[in-house]
């Protein structure tokens, strides 16, 4: 027993140091330590405590946090500290120790980890083409770390309760900054300051004459990309008409994330929304077209369009419906569009000089800025693009095994889909890859491979894969083996 008690408490102190740690990290990035740093530390020790109990409470945890990419983050020199981030760092070292002392190293199926290390594999190769070395290690890091969330989420996600938890928090972050999202508009509306709304000045109505909300994410389509999951999700349970959350709250909520999505002003954004719900629509075509749903969802897109309507026109002056739709629809042609040309032009350059490995992870901004050493004022450029950008930085065989991963993922989707007759696992899944081949229909428009709520997405996608073969058939096992 003694001998028990001394490795529990031994893991408890080992998590709970790293968790001290980054409050004192924190504190020190401060001229002084303010109240509320004391509160958030005695308040992380505490949820750290709860990890340490039962590590799938981590995974709850990091959905909560996980659309608190720009408010709610810490700025520590050149970096940027999200609590997403820090709650997987503790998740994880607390799964690895306690998994360390059962000695159960038994570790979740999950074919796409073969392509995902592959592509990471390159990725370490292709650093010996790298221009800015430094630059390439650390944004290789970004990924490595983000990309565990692909390999964490279905080792400690074991049960379809644990999976009802995790929706229940995303689900309450999202009508959170969903809410968030919607005083900002109004604040900067009503000329709040960005003090107060949290709006950052490119977004605000002085520069296109209306609000683009962008709520706790860094940019809009940061936003407009998180958003994905939850409403993807909400219309699959809709259609299929499942009691996890009743009917008028499905639409209410749905209707919330709309809206917001519609004030990102987001083309890339609508783009994935779009291909998202028609995924979505496709799985579920029959139930899509029963009089209740079409009255219902005409209804809900009348209400919605007249709200984004009637909020957009009372920006003032500024706004007119004709900027808001030459914003909108000129993706082919003006500055944004010719800055795009120039860059793929730059991408390709890029690849045919290195093809099989590319110029390494990150190296797209320094090959294209005036010295590869010295950061531009606006910053390092993108592709904007991911398949573009990765084939510049990871040549053909990174492309390839991105594509691979890409493919695994959504055909072992399919196939679950296919096998349960769980209700809620199947809608829950349907939503899940259509958020996912939203997000690649998105990814046309930018390129940013760690961001944590997508990889956070696929480790989710993994998870519902492997309750629906584990639980209602044996048709994955073939494609496990």
């Amino acid at each position: 027993m003694a001998k028990g008690l001394i490795v529990h408490h031994g893991r408890y102190w080992a998590v709970a140091g790293v968790a001290l740690l980054a409050v004192i990290v924190m504190g020190i990035g401060s001229s002084a330590l303010p109240w509320f740093f004391v509160v958030a530390g005695l308040l992380f020790l505490v949820l750290c405590a709860l990890i340490i109990r039962d590590p799938a409470t981590g995974i709850v945890l990091i959905a909560l946090a996980l659309p608190f990419e720009r408010i709610g983050a810490y700025e520590f020199g050149d970096m940027t500290i999200r609590i997403s981030q820090i709650f997987l760092a503790v998740t994880t070292a607390a799964w690895a120790v306690y998994a360390a002392q059962k000695k159960q190293f038994h570790f979740a199926k999950n074919p796409a980890l073969i392509p995902l290390g592959i592509f990471l594999a390159v990725n370490v190769f292709s650093l010996m083409n790298a221009v800015n070395l430094g630059r390439s290690l650390t944004i290789l890091g970004y990924i490595v770390f983000t990309a565990m969330l692909a390999f964490v989420i279905p080792n400690l996600v074991l049960t379809e309760r644990n999976m009802r938890r995790i929706l229940a928090a995303l689900l309450i972050a999202f009508v959170a900054v969903s809410i968030f999202g919607l005083f900002q508009f109004l604040g900067d509306m009503t000329g709040l300051p960005p003090e107060v709304t949290g709006l950052r000045d490119l977004y605000s109505k002085d520069i296109l004459g209306f609000t683009r909300v962008q709520s706790t994410a860094y940019e809009p389509l940061y936003f407009a990309n998180y958003l994905l999951i939850p409403v993807s999700v909400l219309f699959a349970f809709f259609l299929v008409g499942t009691n996890v959350v009743r009917v008028g709250w499905l639409i209410a909520l749905f209707g919330l994330g709309a809206v917001n999505l519609v004030l990102t002003v987001s083309r890339g954004g609508y783009l994935a929304m779009a291909a998202a719900l028609f995924v979505v629509s496709i799985f579920f075509f029959k139930k899509l077209f029963t009089p209740r749903n079409v009255i219902i969802l005409v209804a809900a897109i009348a209400l919605v369009g007249w709200i984004v309507v009637q909020t957009l026109s009372s920006s003032g002056e500024l706004f007119t419906i004709e900027k808001f739709e030459a914003h909108v629809v000129n993706a082919f042609y003006g500055a944004s569009y010719d800055e795009r040309i120039v860059t793929f032009e730059q991408a390709y350059a890029a690849w045919r000089g290195h093809p099989v490995i590319g110029i390494g992870p990150g190296s797209f901004g320094p090959y294209a800025a005036p010295h590869p050493y010295y950061v531009p004022k606006d910053g390092w450029r993108i592709v904007n693009n991911e398949f573009i950008e990765v084939l510049a930085e990871n040549g053909i065989l990174g492309f390839t095994a991105f594509l691979a991963l890409i493919a695994v993922l959504i055909v072992r989707s399919v196939r679950a889909v296919r096998l349960t007759p769980n209700t809620y696992l199947r809608a829950l899944m349907v939503g899940l890859v259509a958020a996912f081949i939203g997000t690649i229909v998105q990814y046309q428009t930018f390129s940013t491979l760690y961001i944590v709520h997508v990889w956070f997405l696929i480790g989710l996608m993994v998870t519902c894969q492997n309750l629906i073969f584990r639980f209602h058939g044996t048709a994955g096992t073939q494609l496990d083996s």
